[in-house]
């Protein structure tokens, strides 16, 4: 498995010094240990905290959603939010006939990866999957998410024919969760699970379909553009940090997968660059 690893290195820092992302300045950056705190949720460990500890004062069913999620009333010295809990744990051999005519092989739909793709979003810095736990409840287990307060679900922007404010800010929203999808390899994302906040920005939630074992990109992916910053974020990602920070969640086929599909992704991008130029390829 070492061989990922410098193949990994050496595409990345290809395309750092090819693109000159450690030039203008934009290196990655380490997840802040406080809470990053906005109107609409909260990433970090002091949020982490609230979900761990705080005591589950209510307890509703959803009707939205597969997977049976609960939403959740946390109190904590005088505070109260709410949270997602999801328990889904399923694996099914064979082929699986999915909801939308899609099939897939040995088809997972498991809590672990919502606190995966969490732990990863904030290793990359990327800061748009809210806080996620791993939290027991009357005997069974889950993830427990902050719940994005005062977002509304894509579907509703799309059917109110709502504009985002700044059109280019938006689009390289898309392209960014385009590559993170890609990264964990998300088969399930739609416009119900993502949020748009107040202010145009996106939260992603709903990742128990993630993490799958394939090493290449997903088919009709629509990876033109990328974010240097992610770039430099996910050239950060390491097997063993993975394996410390995510293994009780992911076995080391799927991380293995992970970092292959990085490998695809930072590759892509270098030969687009080369292509069509730094300017038309790249962003912030």
């Amino acid at each position: 498995m070492k061989v990922i690893g410098r193949t990994s290195l050496v595409l990345v820092l290809a395309l750092v010094a090819w693109t000159g992302i450690g030039a203008q300045g934009v290196a990655p950056q380490a997840p802040p240990s406080a809470t990053t705190e906005t109107s609409e949720g909260y990433q970090g460990e002091e949020a982490e905290q609230f979900l761990t500890r705080a005591r589950i004062a209510r307890v509703q069913g959803m009707s939205e959603g597969v997977t049976a999620p609960r939403r959740m009333t946390l109190e904590l010295d005088g505070v109260t939010r709410s949270a997602l809990f999801k328990t889904i744990n399923e694996e099914r051999p064979g082929i699986t006939q999915l909801a939308r005519g899609q099939t897939e092989v040995n088809f997972v739909d498991t809590w672990r990866t919502e606190v995966a793709a969490y732990i990863v979003d904030r290793m990359i810095g990327l800061g748009w999957v809210p806080a996620t736990v791993e939290r027991e409840y009357r005997g069974q287990t889950g993830s427990l998410q902050w719940w994005v307060e005062g977002a509304m679900p894509e579907a509703q922007r799309v059917r109110d024919k709502i504009r985002p404010p700044d059109p280019l800010m938006w689009s390289q929203q898309q392209f960014t969760m385009e590559l993170f999808d890609n990264l964990i390899y998300n088969v399930d994302r739609h416009l119900n699970n993502v949020l748009v906040t107040k202010t145009f920005e996106l939260r992603l939630i709903d990742h128990s379909r993630s993490f799958r074992t394939s090493p290449t990109l997903r088919p009709k992916h629509t990876l033109t553009r990328f974010s240097r910053s992610v770039l430099a974020g996910i050239g950060t990602l390491e097997r063993d940090a993975l394996r410390a920070r995510i293994g009780r969640y992911v076995s080391t086929s799927r991380i293995d997968a992970l970092l292959q599909r990085r490998d695809a992704i930072v590759a892509l991008a270098a030969k687009l660059v080369a292509e069509r130029g730094e300017d038309v390829v790249l962003f912030p």
